[in-house]
């Protein structure tokens, strides 16, 4: 039986947003009814436009970085990279954003996986720090590992806290300024045969790389796929993506599928 979760759409207020580090942004927002239905790997639209303005008319997805039921927050982290991204970080706290959340499919790990391998690149770190969170909190027997890749060391964030979470990272930049040099498929590589379970959320290239290697070594998970969206809710067809049962719907479908389910070469 399909499962029915709930979306709200909210007038939420922002409580906190500092710059984390060249270009990205921690943003905290209060929204009680998306705080208390939201799992980790599934995002909300974020609409950018104060109150009274049109502009810019089409909300932002962005993942769900972090849950706060007991104070009825959601926190995200995103990137600036255009006009939306552009007006959200001049946003202060006091003023209201239109959220609709929490949308799409979260993360299911395997019950019996006692090792999981968290594999993220750029901005996708967030859905799998919430993932972790939960993880720590609902199964802290688990042994959890961070495959983190960024384009420079400045891409690289929260590393504090992941550590705090006790998770073991292996970091990756394309440039080598910190940790491996090259793909995160690198330090992935060494070590997958040690998990149970894999979880990953990045960029395509990154994903393909990543399932790759997954599917040869049998190591069974779920990807989340980043996908330009319009209306978010599954109505305007513009996430499609591929997979071995046909045409799905990133924001609705997805944005996580089981790893072998998705098809990156049609």
């Amino acid at each position: 039986m399909m499962t029915i979760r709930p979306i709200y759409q909210v007038s939420a207020e922002v409580t906190a947003l500092r710059e984390l580090g060249p270009g990205y942004y921690f943003l905290t927002l209060k929204a009680p009814e998306i705080a208390a239905a939201a799992e980790p790997g599934q995002f909300a639209q974020l609409r950018p436009a104060r109150v009274g303005t049109l502009d810019p008319l089409l909300a932002r997805p962005i993942s769900i970085h972090r849950i706060f039921p007991q104070t009825g927050e959601v926190a995200f982290i995103f990137k600036v990279v255009g006009r939306g991204t552009t007006l959200l970080a001049t946003f202060e706290p006091g003023e209201t954003l239109t959220v609709l959340g929490p949308v799409g499919t979260g993360f299911t790990v395997s019950e019996t996986a006692t090792r999981v391998a968290l594999v993220g690149g750029g901005v996708g770190m967030p859905p799998l720090f919430c993932l972790a969170e939960a993880l720590r909190r609902t199964r802290p027997e688990v042994t959890v590992e961070l495959f983190y890749g960024g384009r420079t060391r400045d891409d690289l964030l929260l590393l504090p806290e992941w550590e705090a979470l006790g998770v073991t990272v292996h970091l990756a930049t394309d440039d080598g300024s910190r940790g491996h040099h090259g793909m995160v498929t690198g330090p992935l590589r060494e070590r997958l045969s040690s998990f149970e379970f894999l979880a990953a959320c990045g960029p395509r290239p990154m994903l393909v790389a990543v399932q790759q290697l997954a599917l040869a070594a049998g190591v069974p998970g779920q990807l989340s796929l980043e996908a330009h969206m319009a209306c978010g809710v599954g109505a305007c067809l513009g996430c499609i993506c591929a997979t071995v049962s046909g045409n799905r719907r990133v924001c609705v479908d997805g944005p996580v599928f089981a790893l072998e389910e998705v098809t990156f070469d049609a």
